[in-house]
């Protein structure tokens, strides 16, 4: 069940590579406000983690992105996982599948 700190953030498909840009300055800015909190993907391997930890340094997004959160209050789930090439994904919450 949501609660006031996560209650806008809904499961929705992501349209484009804006769509995709705009849900990681959401997700960003909920981490700085302290609403969601990171949780590590424990699946990556260690070459694609450095990879990917090198793309973010240069500035550039990976082919690929997952990222997974909670809400501090709640617990609710969040996963973030797109193709960021075409901007093709989705923004999910508790495993929910978007119907749209």
């Amino acid at each position: 069940m949501s609660c006031d700190e996560c209650g806008e953030l809904r499961t929705h498909r992501f349209r484009s590579r804006t769509d995709l840009l705009n849900a990681l300055r959401v997700a960003a800015g909920e981490v700085d406000r302290g609403a969601l909190q990171p949780v590590p993907v424990v699946d990556r391997g260690i070459p694609e983690q450095v990879a990917i930890d090198s793309a973010l340094r240069a500035g550039a997004l990976p082919d690929v992105v997952l990222y997974r959160f909670k809400c501090i209050v709640c617990g609710d789930q969040f996963e973030l996982s797109a193709d960021t090439h075409h901007g093709n994904g989705e923004w999910r919450r508790n495993d929910e599948r978007n119907s749209i």
